[in-house]
């Protein structure tokens, strides 16, 4: 079990989110992934990976704001078994500071995020 790996891994999901980098986010995310969360009205929301990388791309780049100040923090890392693990996160995009919990599973060698239980706060 490599935590090195999944570090490397969560600095380029920093990274992509930090540039709002959508073509970046695509390759951490597994193709079948899901994004979860509660909207502004308590409702579930269940976003799949395309939809998602949508809404990213349809951002402007948070790097090109100088007054945009970069947090990102991994909390925690457990491994399940030797594919798979979960990751605790905190990062801000936006005007949002955001506390995840990413599921994250080893394909080929390569880990991808394949659900994220997000959770945010306006800034």
């Amino acid at each position: 079990m490599d935590t090195a790996q999944i570090n490397k891994m969560l600095q380029k999901y920093f990274n992509a989110f930090y540039e709002a980098d959508a073509k970046e986010l695509a390759k951490l995310f597994h193709e079948a992934a899901h994004i979860y969360g509660l909207d502004e009205n308590g409702v579930l929301r269940d976003i799949d990976r395309n939809t998602f990388i949508k809404i990213i791309d349809s951002v402007a780049p948070n790097s090109k704001n100088t007054d945009f100040i970069r947090k990102d923090e991994i909390l925690s890392i457990d491994f399940i078994s030797k594919d798979a693990a979960v990751a605790r996160i905190k990062l801000r995009f936006g005007d949002f500071a955001f506390t995840d919990i990413l599921s994250l599973i080893s394909l080929d060698g390569e880990w991808k995020v394949i659900s994220v239980l997000e959770t945010s706060k306006p800034i």
